[in-house]
């Protein structure tokens, strides 16, 4: 009798530990390109006036993306490759608490605005009158200050 009691104590232990789904994906946050270009949908676009946009997937297995805007710390870090000046951060917009789960993760698609101010040509009298081309170089950061992968953009012509 203490046996079949000792049986059905491991069944149920096994069965409960086996239903527990476990979060698999890196702590580390994982980005992937999957638009880079105008609201049009060409690698072309007109300076002073036209928006190109950057989007990309993100995955983080325990949900810290998004750092206080009051801090120093961002959340997206951008390389303009025309530039050795290294990377400017953005933050993300507010992400919704409710969602961040640790042991779920969280992942989603982030969209970047590239508006008229940021894109600019150099200054220099060739690049002024006839356009510039260049790409760009992206990665993000959680508040543990995990750097995810980096990504680099196809180039993108800005025509005066």
């Amino acid at each position: 009798m203490k046996v079949r009691y000792l049986f059905f104590l491991l069944f149920i232990s096994v069965t409960i530990f086996s239903c527990q789904k476990s979060n698999n994906v890196s702590k580390i946050p994982h980005i992937a390109l999957l638009y880079f270009g105008s609201g049009e949908g060409t690698d072309s676009i007109r300076l002073n006036f036209d928006t190109a946009f950057l989007q990309f997937s993100i995955v983080d297995g325990d949900a810290d993306l998004g750092n206080d805007p009051n801090g120093s710390q961002k959340d997206i870090y951008i390389k303009d490759f025309r530039y050795d000046t290294g990377f400017a951060g953005y933050f993300f917009p507010a992400i919704d608490q409710s969602i961040e789960d640790p042991k779920k993760g969280i992942q989603g698609t982030c969209t970047f605005e590239f508006t008229p101010d940021i894109l600019t040509s150099r200054s220099d009298s060739l690049h002024m009158a006839t356009g510039d081309t260049t790409h760009f170089e992206v990665y993000i950061m959680d508040r543990a200050g995990h750097q995810s992968n980096h990504i680099v953009t196809g180039p993108i012509i800005m025509r005066p």
